[in-house]
């Protein structure tokens, strides 16, 4: 990947990293409120959205390949976790990836059924990690991509 292609992605990566920062300040006035389900899966959709498309600009642009097949969604998150000889590093550990796929499930799941019918327990167990697991995606991939800057 030459220079000008490399500082692209990193701007765009650095831009979804600012709204995964907005979207957990966006989610705290709701952290314990039972009756915003709704707003709160809205939320956590939307991190995973984040994360999906960062995953998609770094398998096109780095591993020069993203060609989405059935279940695509959670092989290219367990493509994340792979070292790529002379290409790349891993983008993410394989823990965040488990943590993430819970995120994966969740967004299938909020994509197929009502806002009413989201089931509380599932919701805020998610609510309670998503802080820590966004810090910690926003950690891994900016020490990803330092790894191209050493």
């Amino acid at each position: 990947m030459n220079n000008k292609n490399y500082f692209d992605l990193i701007s765009l990566i650095e831009k979804e990293l600012l709204i995964i920062e907005k979207l957990v300040e966006e989610i705290k006035p709701y952290h314990n409120d039972s009756n915003m389900k709704r707003i709160k899966g809205s939320i956590l959709h939307d991190f995973y959205n984040a994360c999906e498309r960062i995953f998609k600009w770094i398998a096109k642009d780095i591993n020069g390949d993203f060609s989405p097949l059935e279940q695509w969604h959670k092989e290219l998150l367990f493509r994340m976790t792979v070292d790529i000889k002379d290409v790349r590093p891993p983008v993410i550990s394989e823990e965040l990836a488990a943590e993430i796929n819970e995120f994966l499930q969740f967004r299938h799941l909020f994509r197929n059924i009502y806002g009413f019918e989201l089931k509380s327990d599932l919701l805020d167990r998610l609510v309670d990690k998503f802080d820590n697991t966004a810090e910690r995606f926003i950690k891994e991939i900016r020490i990803f991509l330092q790894s191209f800057k050493d």
